[in-house]
């Protein structure tokens, strides 16, 4: 071979081999198939962490306590979950916390079998939620309140992702669940009735958050901040692009009905902040739930990085990129 040949290969390999080291691994969870975690499906499958020289690896890990307890065992850098999770972990004394909120609105119906007409008609049954202490209980006491139940007239059990509740109610199995868009509208396609729509009552609540721990936000701010960057840019693609969205979300969930699909990205995009500022009202109603109202909501969220963003021009350059 040239030497000139040679020294070509040499320099190229030099010149790539930095790309190669200086990319960054970061593990990723998100808690269920609801709507609310689109954005961050839509980042990765964009390759939008990859632009930010991030290696990035999603997770589906279905509780929120357990996402959080691999957070803890730095098995996982970040999660998006509903904002209860890591509110009750800060509340038992983690440093993990809130660095953004796309989704700060409770987006579940309180869903039935179609031979129930009534509330009273609840009373001593039994109703599916993914955890207890979730999300999920959190929409089916809201739910209780609406339909005049006491906490004590129906019973919980834990039953897992959405797919695995809508057919325990179908089956019979337990009379009533929570479910959010897309698993909402495939409830109601087979059948299930819904009795109470969280989504109409406009409780602000952050359902859908980004959360990661104090300690590493100290040890690795600029790879948190390139996180953040690449996700605030797929919350503009997903509400930009409703047609990559809607293949995203047909590749998680595995619902192909494209009624569906199209109908949950609409319910989701119209209330999606693509600046995903931490809302202290939402916040301090995650708080009240958990009766800690003695506490700041301030102590639960860090909207310093996306505000840093922001001042930096950063979010302003998204909306002029072509898309």
């Amino acid at each position: 071979m040239h030497k000139r040949g040679v020294r070509g290969i040499v320099f190229l390999a030099f010149t790539l081999l930095p790309l190669t080291v200086s990319a960054q691994s970061i593990r990723g969870s998100y808690s269920g198939t609801s709507g609310q975690n689109v954005p961050l499906w839509v980042a990765h499958e964009a390759g939008l962490f990859k632009k930010q020289g991030l290696k990035d690896e999603l997770i589906l890990i279905s509780g929120g306590s357990t996402n959080m307890q691999a957070m803890l065992a730095n098995e996982i850098q970040f999660s998006n979950t509903a904002g209860s999770t890591p509110i009750q972990a800060a509340l038992q004394g983690t440093d993990i916390v809130i660095v953004a909120s796309p989704y700060n609105f409770i987006p579940y119906s309180f869903v039935v079998r179609k031979e129930i007409h009534s509330a009273a008609e609840l009373k001593g049954k039994t109703i599916a939620i993914t955890r207890l202490g979730g999300i999920t209980e959190i929409a089916a006491r809201l739910s209780f309140e609406k339909l005049g139940l006491g906490p004590k007239d129906m019973t919980f059990i834990q039953a897992g992702p959405d797919a695995q509740r809508i057919l325990a109610v179908q089956t019979g199995a337990v009379a009533a669940t929570l479910i959010a868009p897309p698993g909402l509208f495939k409830a109601t396609a087979l059948g299930l009735k819904v009795l109470v729509n969280l989504g109409d009552v406009g409780i602000k609540y952050p359902v859908g958050v980004i959360s990661t721990r104090r300690l590493y936000i100290a040890r690795n701010r600029p790879l948190v901040k390139k996180f953040l960057m690449a996700f605030i840019e797929g919350l503009h693609l997903y509400v930009q692009k409703k047609e990559f969205s809607l293949g995203v979300m047909r590749k998680y969930t595995r619902i192909d009905d494209p009624e569906v699909l199209s109908r949950s990205h609409d319910y989701f995009a119209k209330n999606t902040a693509i600046v995903p500022f931490t809302d202290a009202v939402g916040v301090k109603n995650a708080l009240a739930f958990e009766k800690a109202s003695g506490r700041k909501a301030e102590e639960f969220f860090d909207n310093l990085i996306v505000q840093e963003l922001v001042d930096e021009g950063f979010v302003n350059q998204l909306s002029k990129l072509p898309r």
